[in-house]
């Protein structure tokens, strides 16, 4: 696309609310299905490691895993994970009180499966479930070696071999072939092994390599094992071991070539052009921030959203793109500007830098925009008299997310600000988390909008359809507008139609671009075709 040379990806601010808390939900309609399934599987290893690998691949696994890990079904295929130590802990509760953790055990697991499994390039299948379950499983052994010295020092010594121990009864269990448990219990095994950077040495590096059948695709898939549980610990941990890192990708290139080993794997052939790992150091990500800040290398972008009633755009949701010559992880990048005390500043650039822009373009359909922010960025806004006056110009739509049952009168005081100056209001990401419909009953809101995961594969879920239905009728009575987006399918078009829904966003109408579009003719010719398919 034009002008995008040198910007990487699409960051939507609704990615702080996944960094701040892996524990941020989403697709709440799944999770009874999936228990139903766990237990009709119960009896059958194959189709529970299936469904489990689901799981665990799911783009939603923190969510997921937490709301199955509260139900009986996970404590009798994972007893291991609620056996109680001397202190009353299990994997479950398990804390980590250390400058080198920033959470406790399960919600560390969590993260690291999350984090596993990503990188630049594709991976294959097996690569991936390997990975994924080796994470779920890396840590278990920590509560029972956890020891607490009277200075109040906590210490796991040994929980690497414990996990291994564990990890062995609960692969057993389930349907995995002898390759696939050697290499999880290898990968558990040395997880937490020559983290430092002077134990990099050679020797050591070979004695990881013979561990691993000298394979070079295994040894890739270690290192990133390494480095999704480095990322889940503190930044002063993830910066040291990012030059642990750099250590283990030269040893890779210089030993396996000089060895004349390969791999029938193109992807991890690949991984040898040393820019795929060109990663930002930390003085790189505090000038990346301070650049957000002064809002220079962002850009916005804008993605329409459609009135399926008068067939023509009805507003736009900006999103940002960073310019970077290196690659850019956004869950890092956030990551580093919330442990630095930056976050609500960049949120707040990124927030006017999009209406500022919105502004500045004369030929556009709708004089609507939506801008998403968290609630504490908002309410931390240090300027708001210029906000204000924008809201005199457009039509701003501010879209909270990361909200709790705690904060909604905390939420209604800010919408009654934002009404007072002409600005509207919209709940993102509904539908999931711990608000229901009659949580926000009392709340004056403007627009709704259910998070994109329930509008995935709605077609065919009847109870994805019936949660749909019960929030449009609950706009009516309440005069809100439901704003469905993520839209990608006409299949999705013609269900959401179906029950009245006005407002919708999403690919099948347009991709975000820095320029907008003329495009309602295109509109109509869209939803005319979807309504002759659905006719003949």
């Amino acid at each position: 696309m034009a002008g995008y040379e040198g910007y990487e990806g699409v960051f939507d601010m609704d990615v702080v609310n996944i960094s701040a808390s892996i524990m941020d939900a989403r697709e709440l309609a799944r999770i009874r299905s999936i228990i139903a399934n766990l237990k009709i599987y119960d009896e059958n290893p194959h189709m529970l490691t299936e469904t489990y690998t689901n799981i665990l691949c799911d783009d939603n696994v923190a969510f997921i895993l937490t709301k199955v890990s509260q139900d009986p079904i996970f404590m009798r295929h994972f007893p291991e994970f609620y056996e109680v130590n001397k202190y009353g802990e299990n994997v479950i509760n398990c804390q980590q009180n250390s400058p080198y953790h920033k959470y406790g055990v399960f919600k560390h697991i969590l993260t690291t499966i999350e984090a596993v499994g990503n990188p630049q390039i594709p991976i294959s299948d097996w690569q991936k479930k390997v990975l994924k379950w080796t994470m779920l499983l890396h840590d278990i052994g920590k509560p029972y070696v956890k020891t607490i010295s009277e200075e109040g020092n906590e210490s796991f010594v040994g929980h690497d071999e414990k996990s291994v121990e564990l990890a062995q009864g609960i692969l057993d269990r389930f349907e995995f072939s002898d390759d696939e448990k050697k290499i999880i219990l290898k990968l558990i095994k040395y997880h937490d092994k020559f983290l430092n950077e002077g134990e990099i040495t050679y020797d050591n590096m070979k004695f990881l390599a013979n561990e691993l059948g000298n394979s070079k695709e295994l040894f890739y898939l270690l290192i990133d094992v390494k480095d999704s549980d480095a990322k889940a610990k503190s930044m002063e941990v993830y910066n040291k071991y990012k030059l642990t890192k750099n250590k283990y990708l030269e040893f890779v290139n210089s030993y396996f070539s000089s060895n004349n080993m390969t791999t029938n794997d193109e992807t991890i052939k690949n991984k040898e052009d040393d820019s795929q790992f060109d990663e930002m150091t930390q003085l790189e990500l505090e000038n990346l921030v301070n650049d957000i800040i002064s809002k220079k290398k962002i850009k916005a972008v804008f993605q329409p959203v459609i009135d399926l009633q008068s067939c023509s755009v009805y507003g736009y949701e900006t999103f940002t793109r960073i310019q970077s010559t290196k690659r850019i992880e956004i869950i890092e990048l956030l990551n580093y500007a919330i442990e630095t005390g930056k976050n609500e500043r960049v949120q707040q650039s990124l927030f006017i830098n999009g209406v500022e822009e919105f502004e500045k373009i004369v030929n556009k359909e709708a004089n609507v925009l939506f801008v998403n922010t968290d609630l504490v960025s908002y309410e931390k806004y240090i300027n708001k008299p210029r906000l204000y006056d924008m809201m005199s110009r457009n039509k701003i739509v501010v879209e909270f997310h990361n909200y709790e049952k705690q904060d909604l009168t905390r939420l209604q005081l800010v919408i009654q600000s934002i009404h007072e100056h002409n600005g509207l209001v919209a709940l993102d990401q509904f539908g999931t988390g711990t608000l229901n419909i009659d949580d926000i009953n009392f709340l004056d809101l403007d627009y709704i909008i259910p998070d994109m995961s329930l509008i995935r594969g709605i077609a065919n879920d009847i109870e994805k359809q019936k949660y749909m239905n019960e929030l449009v009728t609950f706009g009516i009575v309440k005069g809100t507008s439901i704003l469905v987006v993520g839209v990608e399918s006409k299949e999705e078009l013609d269900v959401l139609r179906k029950f009245g829904v006005k407002l919708v966003q999403g690919y099948y109408f347009e991709k975000p671009s820095d320029t907008i579009n003329m495009i309602n003719t295109n509109i109509k010719e869209l939803l005319n075709q979807a309504v002759d398919d659905t006719i003949y």
